[in-house]
């Protein structure tokens, strides 16, 4: 894993143009499949006003079709990787992680599933679970899905001392002191060494809020 807060907005000071800007830039997003549009709308400015957007306990609110078209403007390969938008959402989802922030990590991992690093793409590691540098590969894992369960398992370890809702695939799960970053702003120098490692992800997270018309 080659690796503060990108987005700081306390609670009181956002301006209220700001504030009435950005909902209604949501509520004009597209693509709202899995919510109402007024709810995601509202989903967000809530997310927004509190602070709360890095959260990793909390839900994503991208639709699949918002996520694959972050994807394509950055080149990723999509005739092999087009499902992993629906599995993400689902593997998050089943434990309560955000799955906009776990996709997002997914990218900077991969870049952008180019698996130009030491991770390549028959591992299906995703989060770059034991990739260490010095071209230390890292785990590998029986087929995507499981690879992805196992970074978002990886991530609820870091974030919450919840118990997983799933068997356990993460080989390294219990190497990690857990409930130790429930904020993605928390990771830099936990989840790698990169002390940056989280703005580098929350600005990829930034610009699919961007594109997806949140902001």
């Amino acid at each position: 894993m080659r690796r503060k807060h990108f987005l700081q907005i306390g609670t009181g000071a956002i301006a209220f143009f700001t504030f009435d800007r950005i909902c209604q830039n949501a509520a004009h997003a597209q693509d709202f499949f899995s919510l109402p549009q007024s709810s995601r709308k509202d989903k967000l400015c809530a997310q927004i006003l509190t602070g709360k957007i890095d959260r990793i306990m909390q839900d994503g609110i991208t639709s699949e079709v918002q996520l694959l078209r972050l994807l394509r403007l950055n080149k990723a390969p999509l005739n092999l990787y087009g499902d992993l938008p629906t599995i993400y959402r689902e593997e998050a989802t089943i434990e309560g992680v955000n799955y906009d922030i776990a996709f997002c990590q997914m990218c900077l991992e991969t870049g952008f599933l180019q698996f130009d690093g030491d991770v390549k793409p028959e591992q299906n590691n995703f989060g770059g679970i034991g990739a260490i540098g010095n071209g230390v590969r890292g785990d590998s894992f029986s087929d995507r899905r499981i690879g992805v369960r196992a970074q978002i398992q990886h991530l609820k370890a870091y974030a919450t001392t919840n118990p997983l809702v799933q068997p356990l695939v993460d080989p390294r799960f219990s190497l990690v002191k857990r409930g130790t970053a429930p904020l993605l702003s928390q990771l830099g120098g936990k989840w790698a060494e990169d002390v940056n490692y989280d703005k580098k992800v929350m600005s990829i997270l930034r610009r699919l809020y961007e594109l997806s018309g949140f902001f």
